[in-house]
């Protein structure tokens, strides 16, 4: 079996929530993650679906080291990031690189493209400084924009040219993982598929390993090998893509794939529907905790939390009807 890149093992993370006054005192605490746990092996593409405020973009965070987990682990080949020597943690922030959702923001405007595309290989010793420009161009060319246009200025571009700046930007460290946070989810529709299948085209190329999240399981499923499926902080599925789009066992699953939209009416499956909106992160409810959204919901379901549970190799899900 192979051995897995990166790991996060139960991970927990809270955030206190402020009431909106100027009063002190640390507030509520928000459940952003509870207990989460994902397994990355080399050469996989692993896709986070859920609606907003379920986690996805925090589970990213930790497994690129931006933030630290409240509890549980982050393994990079095996060893806890917080258990890294100096060397190992330089290998590490090289190897995983975080693709951000909103490339208007994710760039510095006051930083030619060219340099914030060079700025990795100056950060991590990768170049002499004599070298970095046609690196960054060659860079640039491979995620398809024009090497001419390195002196040039992020305002001065689409978005979607500036998302193709953050992937030639995160390339420039020669990772080995990419966490890629909605990466098309602000982008035009036609955009969004360029941007895709250039993902998917450098994988192939240079053997990358991939997390790519998203909100939207049409996206992830040309993309992903695994999909899992987050509600609330918590798992809920997690399965091969092609098992989560024939065979979910999770209500909330179904009800996601049920909203993709279907362009010949005979293929579209019938509409699950999902009422209410989802309980605040700083107020979770008892049992399951999409028990009050849920068609199907019984008694036990708003009592007792169901157990991530194995259905067959590869698919778990956090059901009692399951």
């Amino acid at each position: 079996m192979t051995e897995p890149i990166l790991e996060a093992l139960a991970v927990s993370k809270r955030f206190a929530q402020r009431d909106g006054t100027l009063r002190s005192g640390p507030g509520r605490l928000m459940t952003a993650l509870d207990q989460v746990s994902l397994t990355l092996t080399p050469g996989e593409t692993v896709g986070i679906a859920g609606e907003s405020g379920c986690g996805k973009s925090t589970l990213a965070k930790l497994l690129t080291g931006l933030l630290p987990p409240d509890s549980g682990t982050i393994r990079f080949r095996g060893i806890p990031l917080n258990r890294q020597t100096p060397e190992q943690q330089r290998l590490f922030r090289r190897s995983v690189q975080m693709i951000f959702q909103d490339p208007f923001s994710s760039l510095n405007p006051r930083l030619r493209i060219g340099a914030a595309i060079a700025e990795p290989l100056a950060i991590h010793g990768l170049a002499p400084a004599s070298t970095r420009r046609d690196q960054a161009q060659r860079l640039m060319a491979q995620v398809g924009l024009a090497p001419e246009l390195y002196d040039r200025f992020p305002h001065e571009f689409s978005g979607g040219q500036r998302q193709r700046i953050g992937i030639a930007r995160a390339l420039a460290a020669d990772p080995t993982i990419l966490v890629a946070d909605e990466p098309v989810s602000s982008l035009d529709i036609s955009i969004q598929a360029q941007i895709i299948n250039l993902l998917l085209e450098l994988k192939q190329r240079q053997g990358l390993t991939m997390v790519v999240i998203s909100h939207d399981l049409a996206v992830l499923r040309h993309v992903s090998d695994r999909i899992v499926v987050m509600y609330l902080g918590t798992v809920v599925e997690s399965a091969p893509a092609a098992t989560i789009f024939n065979g979910c066992r999770h209500p909330y699953t179904e009800a996601l794939l049920s909203a993709i939209p279907q362009l010949a009416f005979h293929d579209r499956p019938d509409r699950i529907s999902i009422s209410q909106e989802p309980p605040s992160p700083s107020s979770l409810p008892q049992g399951c905790r999409f028990h009050a959204r849920c068609p199907y919901a019984q008694d036990r379901c708003r009592t007792q939390p169901p157990p991530l549970a194995e259905l067959s190799p590869g698919h778990v899900a956090a059901c009692h009807l399951r």
